[in-house]
């Protein structure tokens, strides 16, 4: 649910004006799944349908926002380690600054990751032996649960997120980073971050920024591979950021990203698809 929330606020908040009142309903919406969260001896049916509601009440409140949804934005994916990319602090307010130098954000988020270990998961099962076991049922029970909750609650919202879906199964990432960083020898953020990368490509992203704290492997490992990932891919720009608290020109290498970003906007093969109410 907070993933779709945040996913709402990124989406309209570059367009708004003033921004800070796409920011009051995403804080406003999150008090509110909070509170259902909290609520005990709910029923989990009665649970669901009341986040869903919260959440398409959320979206039909960030439409009426005024606005100017113009598609001349370039559209930044965000990928890189969870908790880094994730935090507004720990990254310097990154995505602002993005939105600042006129781009628009699709970060990668916290149910990526979940879905990610639940295929490592049924991996391990197999490797252990236990393809035919209670365990391996007992994990397939969990994951249908949590696909059917994820789709029940995305199921008012797809005409909102026409061209931002995200995919339909951890695989496809998964595929994507195969020829890079293969899931059978690479664990971790590493192989998502590469899979995400060349998956928001396809999807008609202007440019990719990897968020990682300093020293972070994952990071490291990236690094080496983005260049290849970039040439294969129309010289797709991909950045790698690492945040450590030192001190650094943020604003001048966002500034310089986004131009590149323009750049291959402009000139780009992978055409994007947008919603019913940006302009055409």
């Amino acid at each position: 649910a907070s993933d779709i929330l945040r996913k709402l606020q990124l989406k309209f908040r570059p367009y708004v004006d003033p921004k800070e009142l796409a920011n009051e309903i995403f804080h406003q919406s999150l008090d509110e799944l909070s509170g259902i969260l909290a609520m005990e001896r709910l029923p989990a049916k009665k649970r669901l349908i009341l986040i869903r509601k919260t959440l398409c009440n959320a979206s039909q409140r960030f439409y009426r926002l005024p606005g100017n949804f113009a598609r001349t934005k370039p559209l930044i994916g965000i990928v890189g380690e969870i908790f880094c990319r994730l935090n507004e602090f720990s990254n310097e307010y990154l995505i602002n600054k993005i939105e600042e130098f006129g781009g628009e954000v699709w970060i990668s988020d916290i149910g990526e990751w979940l879905w990610y270990t639940n295929d490592e998961q049924r991996l391990r099962l197999i490797r252990a032996g236990k393809k035919y076991s209670m365990a391996m049922l007992s994990a397939k029970i969990k994951f249908a649960i949590q696909h059917h909750d994820e789709k029940y609650l995305l199921k008012s919202l797809q005409a909102e997120f026409k061209g931002y879906e995200e995919p339909q199964h951890i695989h496809e990432v998964l595929n994507y980073s195969r020829p890079y960083l293969p899931q059978e020898g690479a664990l971790g953020e590493m192989v998502l971050n590469v899979g995400k990368s060349i998956y928001l490509h396809h999807k008609g992203a202007d440019g990719v920024i990897d968020i990682s704290p300093f020293t972070c492997m994952n990071g490291i490992v990236c690094e080496t591979v983005y260049p290849q990932v970039s040439k294969d891919f129309d010289n797709f720009p991909i950045r790698i950021f690492y945040f450590d608290g030192s001190q650094f020109d943020l604003d001048r290498d966002i500034g310089i990203f986004l131009e590149l970003a323009k750049n291959y906007m402009r000139n780009k093969k992978t055409s994007r698809t947008y919603p019913y109410y940006f302009k055409k």
